[in-house]
């Protein structure tokens, strides 16, 4: 990924985590046969989240809200990671490892394809709002126009 999509998608999760007090924003990015998360960036986070959802596979659809949402083209919320059973095991291990409760995927897109996902994370348990769903689609939107403009 370029130096300068890589800085302004950070800037948007930062931006997004100023709007939304005790989220964490992050984005994933698939590689361009839409076979695997090529990229996944979550400032806020140890390294060792992101590195734990790059380079997994979209099939099968269940690892994860991220994969799911990509794949559905829709957005994905898991308002209870610890208890949520439609999603692998590792998966959760790795959102509650990392401290996230609750998460919310949106599918962003380029082209007319789903190319990754802006997702919130959430240190305890809860659904999402309105003002999450806003703003989430307005993040997307935004990560789709930087990406497009930076393919």
């Amino acid at each position: 990924m370029k130096s300068g999509l890589a800085e302004s998608l950070v800037s948007l999760c930062a931006k997004v985590e100023a709007m939304t007090p005790g989220a964490v924003a992050g984005l994933t990015i698939c590689n361009e046969d839409q076979t695997h998360i090529e990229n996944a960036i979550f400032p806020s986070l140890p390294y060792s989240f992101s590195a734990a959802i790059t380079h997994v596979p979209l099939e099968p659809v269940d690892f994860g809200s991220c994969v799911k949402a990509i794949s559905r083209g829709e957005v994905i919320t898991c308002p209870d990671v610890e208890n949520d059973n439609r999603f692998d095991p590792r998966w959760r291990k790795v959102c509650l490892e990392h401290g996230l409760r609750a998460i919310q995927s949106r599918p962003i897109t380029l082209n007319g394809k789903h190319c990754g996902t802006f997702v919130l994370g959430f240190k305890e348990p809860r659904s999402e709002t309105g003002f999450d769903v806003a703003l989430m689609k307005f993040a997307a939107d935004a990560a789709s126009e930087a990406l497009q403009k930076n393919p």
